[in-house]
């Protein structure tokens, strides 16, 4: 019988290595250590013509040279470090950054580097594209195995990478890390010490302006082509600095001897070693090994072979082909080793034309395939899954519950001489097969674990880059880019969504490159354009075949960029969808669940990044205008859309407080045809969600309308609402801010904190813009002051002119001129008076007035009809207020003959007039002109009291009017309030502060 074995490392996580071995992982730097453990089945001796211990003995040793090839894939983070540090430090460069093929995905990846190298590590993946026009710089270098030299810019950068980490000052070497082997597969250890790197390390100088060298290795005659396992970037932070070719030489020698370290770290070598050790312990000719098939590309990931060189055999006749029907196909159907006898001798079943004419070109005359068959019990279905897509070969629980064994790949061994399998030599090679493929697959489980880490950690920091973007930067230029970095895409698109109007921005963001760049400029969607398709279809696409999917099948830019490919990605907050993202692949790709999880969690972070965006960029646009502007509307209507499309709503109101009325009256909306139920103009503060809201001074989030006893319809299919209070600094209510939806619990707590916010600035704005206006007027009030004293000196010239011209006149006896040159000059005196009350009303100060006194000079100066019946009702205790007199007294002067011309277009007859005043509970007085005139229409309230407005011909005075009338109010502190019903009458009222003495 024979033992199986534990594997330790040290303390650390415990793992299954193969059937009956534990293996503990540590760190990379502790020693292994192999002890017995249980008992399990063996070959029996009797079965096996050789000595039984001595063939023990080398499965011993192979396992434990296979086990310690897997502890290297520890040691790879500490080998890239030593050898980065060494080229930095022998060669004097500023920095290093080292990339490495990953055959699983056919990518490149920066996976170490230092100085400013390790910026992008993690952070630049790149598809080994065949096209040249295509590549990224690093892919060229895999795929043409030359080494360059580039100062600046160039066009196979990563535009991301460059502009991101300013690359432009940088110059920087290229060079391949590159094996070679000799004809029978060995890698050779020594190669660069013997080569003329001198003769064979040929540069060509690539333009004038810049230093660009491209250097060609000519190749080694009698070996196989040079295996690219990564590439070696270094240079220097100053562009300027040149690299020589002489440090080319050197770095590409050193990275050649560095290169044996970093094949031994990585799983290619522990199935080379696998397939080495069973040549050895089969005492095959040689062996083959394919581990890894991907369905879609036709082809094993991993292929290597240990006697032979591997591109013959490994890659003009692989195991899986049912066409063919191979000795390999066997093997995998039937789960169990198939062998062939000596093939000249076989019969004719069983010709070479049948299964495997390269391997007899090799001389292979015997050989023998052992299905490499992963352990259920070692793997959970959808690591199995991950591992073998082929659908021909599911895994099936057995009948007590567990996995039938799954193969995931063939283990061939030649033999050039003839040779007959006898029972006893297969049960080894099935056990060798068995115990190989844990190790291997117990590799793989590492090499994921440690890739899934560098890609979480790589997700976590673009998640905390994107929180980071400054407001106005690319921000959905940074999001593809670095989608397209983490998931080694081909093209990334981005298409910016306002829900709220249900449009995409006309911009597309991109990444990578294009096959038709203008193309993509010049696109403009339409209902029928895939980005539109998805907002409709409302879940992610993940089309593994294009074709295959009806919203992409027909898509232009699909068949334009040769698409195979796609995911189509919703850019998702909560409910509120902000954009779509298109991850586009040129070859066959198919998206593995953690795939999915991965491409969720950077949408997520993406449209909360331009969720936040757009919110910083609301609040700065709103900034600007507040400065910018007066336009109190416009203001308003502003702030109801941003806060409409910030919480995704369907509507929005801004709602200010008519106090006198008690009334909330509508003065922006936003859309401005929203569909009603009943006029929204006015509400009133008893009713409603928004009139409890301007009442309590409080916001209000219903997610459900129907069942809110507030809710007052007035939108049509309304479910959801959010209002919040416009307050001022004292607490005062200004009005409402109110945005709503037709779904039910459409806003959140975070929408009622960026509405609270947007509330904040409708007040600001409010204020701002009335202070502004005030500002404007009092300049103006000030330079007519200032314009007061000419102006009356003219005056007084031109009237003394005037008065002088009449006195002539009135000295000619005519008594027809002599009456006219009396009215003459009893006008010029008037004028002259006028202009005088002009100078003082101008530059009058304040003093505190007796309203009584000041209203009934006002009267004085009117002529009022007989027929107009006047009453008053001041009282003498009426508090005082702090005004201009003469100023205050044409404020009523106003007020009053705008009543008595009211009651004349009514009626000849006469009418009304009554003045009345009284107190209120905060410290005001109320001045209330009441007629019963024709009254005014209510779309002309507002406008009475503009600088350019009049219904009547100028009569009398001045001709200010009511602008100035409200002006002069409000700049006291008070406001002038109106209210009219048309052939009924008008009343204004004049608040203003009563006046304290010692304040």
């Amino acid at each position: 019988m024979w033992s199986a074995f534990v594997l330790e490392v040290g303390v650390g996580i415990p793992c299954v290595l193969h059937q009956g071995a534990i293996a503990l992982i540590t760190t990379p730097t502790q020693p292994l250590v192999i002890h017995h453990s249980q008992e399990m089945y063996m070959p029996n001796s009797q079965h096996f013509p050789e000595d039984f211990k001595a063939f023990e003995q080398q499965i011993l040793q192979s396992e434990n040279q296979i086990a310690k090839a897997t502890t290297e894939l520890f040691r790879l983070e500490l080998i890239l470090d030593r050898i980065c540090h060494e080229i930095k430090d022998s060669l004097g460069f500023d920095f290093v950054n080292i990339s490495l093929v990953m055959p699983a995905s056919n990518t490149i990846e920066a996976v170490h580097g230092i100085g400013i190298g390790k910026n992008w590590v993690n952070r630049a993946r790149h598809y080994l594209e065949d096209d040249p026009e295509l590549r990224d710089i690093q892919a060229d270098i895999v795929k043409e195995c030359h080494t360059e030299i580039i100062s600046g810019h160039n066009k196979r950068f990563d535009s991301w990478i460059f502009e991101t980490f300013d690359h432009q000052n940088l110059v920087r070497i290229f060079t391949p890390i590159i094996l070679i082997r000799d004809e029978s597969g060995k890698t050779l250890e020594d190669w660069f010490e013997q080569y003329d790197w001198q003769e064979n390390f040929v540069a060509k100088q690539i333009g004038t302006e810049k230093q660009h060298t491209i250097i060609t290795m000519k190749p080694i005659p009698g070996y196989a082509p040079p295996k690219v396992i990564g590439s070696v970037e270094a240079g220097y932070e100053n562009c300027d600095t040149k690299i020589t070719h002489q440090q080319a030489i050197a770095l590409a020698k050193l990275v050649a001897r560095r290169a044996l370290d970093i094949r031994k770290a990585r799983l290619r070598y522990v199935l080379e070693t696998v397939a080495e050790n069973a040549r050895h312990i089969l005492k095959a000719d040689f062996t083959t090994l394919h581990f890894f098939w991907e369905p879609q590309k036709n082809h094993y990931i991993y292929e290597v072979c240990a006697g032979c060189i591997d591109h013959l055999v490994l890659k003009d006749f692989p195991p899986r082909n049912p066409s063919l029907n191979g000795l390999g196909w066997q093997a995998i159907i039937e789960g169990k080793p198939k062998f062939l006898p000596d093939l000249p001798k076989a019969d004719e079943n069983s010709q070479p034309s049948s299964f495997n004419p390269i391997a007899l070109q090799e001389g292979s005359r015997t050989y023998a395939a052992f299905p490499l068959l992963l352990n259920g019990s070692n793997a959970s279905i959808e690591e199995i899954t991950a591992l073998d897509r082929d659908s021909s070969n599911h895994q099936q629980p057995t009948s007590q519950g567990q996995l039938e064994p799954i193969c995931v790949g063939v283990l061939y061994v030649h033999f050039q001489r003839e040779h007959q399998f006898n029972s006893g030599e297969l049960q080894w090679g099935e056990l060798f097969a068995r115990h190989a493929v844990d190790a291997i697959w117990h590799a793989i489980t590492y090499q994921q674990m440690h890739d899934k880490a560098r890609q979480l950690a790589t997700i976590h920091s673009v998640a905390q880059s994107l929180s980071r973007i400054p407001e106005n930067a690319d921000l959905l230029g940074h999001i593809a880019w670095n989608t397209l970095n983490v998931l080694a895409a081909d093209v990334v698109t981005i298409y910016a969504y306002i829900q709220t109007e249900d449009h995409f921005l006309p911009d597309v963001s991109y990444a990578g490159r294009l096959k038709e760049e203008q193309k993509m400029k010049d696109t403009k969607l339409d209902q029928q354009d895939v980005p539109f398709l998805l907002i409709k279809h409302g879940e992610n696409i993940y089309a593994s075949i294009v074709s295959n999917e009806p919203i992409f099948k027909d898509s232009a830019f699909s068949q334009r960029e040769k698409i195979q490919s796609v995911a189509g990605v919703l850019l998702r907050v909560e409910r509120d969808i902000v954009g779509v993202m298109f991850i586009n692949y040129r070859r066959p790709h198919d998206f593995s669940g953690e795939e999915k999880q991965i491409i969720n969690t950077l949408a997520s972070s993406a449209a909360t990044a331009i969720k936040n965006q757009r919110w910083l960029q609301t609040l700065s646009s709103i900034d600007r205008k507040i400065i910018t502007t007066l336009e109190e509307n416009e203001l308003l209507k502003l702030i109801v859309q941003q806060s409409v499309q910030i919480t995704g709503a369907e509507l929005g109101t801004i709602r200010l407080l008519d106090s006198v009325n008690k009334l909330l009256v509508t003065k922006v909306s936003y859309p401005e045809n929203i569909p009603t139920t009943q006029a929204p103009k006015y509400g009133t503060l008893d009713k409603g969600i928004t009139g409890w809201v301007a009442t309590h001074r409080q916001p209000a989030l219903v997610n459900d309308v129907q069942s809110d006893i507030r809710y007052q319809p007035c939108f049509t299919n309304v479910r959801s609402e959010l209002c919040v209070p416009l307050l001022d600094k004292d607490r005062g209510v200004l009005g409402v801010l109110n945005v709503e939806g037709r779904k039910p619990q459409e806003f959140d707590q975070g929408d009622l904190r960026r509405l609270e916010v947007l509330a904040d600035l409708a007040v600001i704005a409010i204020q701002n813009a009335e202070t502004k206006e005030q500002l404007v007027k009092t300049e103006a009030i000030a330079t007519l002051g200032e314009l007061a004293g000419p102006l009356v000196h003219k005056i007084n010239n031109y009237v003394g002119a005037i008065r002088i011209w009449a006195q002539d006149i009135l000295d000619e006896n005519d008594d027809c001129d002599r009456r006219k040159a009396f009215e003459i000059l009893s006008l010029a005196n008037k004028v002259l008076e006028d202009a005088e009350c002009l100078k003082i009303w101008l530059q009058e100060q304040r003093q505190p007035l007796h309203l009584k006194k000041v209203v009934i000079q006002a009267i004085n100066r009117i002529e009022i009809s007989s027929n107009i019946h006047k009453s008053l009702h001041i009282g003498a205790s009426l508090p005082e207020v702090f005004a201009g007199k003469q100023q205050l007294i044409y404020v009523f002067d106003n007020l009053i003959q705008n009543a008595v011309d009211a009651i004349v277009m009514k009626s000849k007859l006469g009418g009304e007039l009554s003045i009345e005043a009284r107190t209120d509970a905060e410290s005001f007085v109320i001045i209330s002109v009441i007629d019963s005139g024709v009254g005014i229409a209510q779309e002309n309230l507002e406008k009475i009291f503009q600088s350019d407005y009049s219904t009547k011909n100028a009569r009398r005075g001045m001709g200010f009017g009511l602008w100035w009338t409200r002006f002069y109010v409000e700049r006291l502190g008070g406001k002038i309030l109106v209210n009219s019903t048309l052939d009924v009458g008008t009343k204004f009222s004049v608040i203003l502060p009563i006046y304290k003495s010692g304040i």
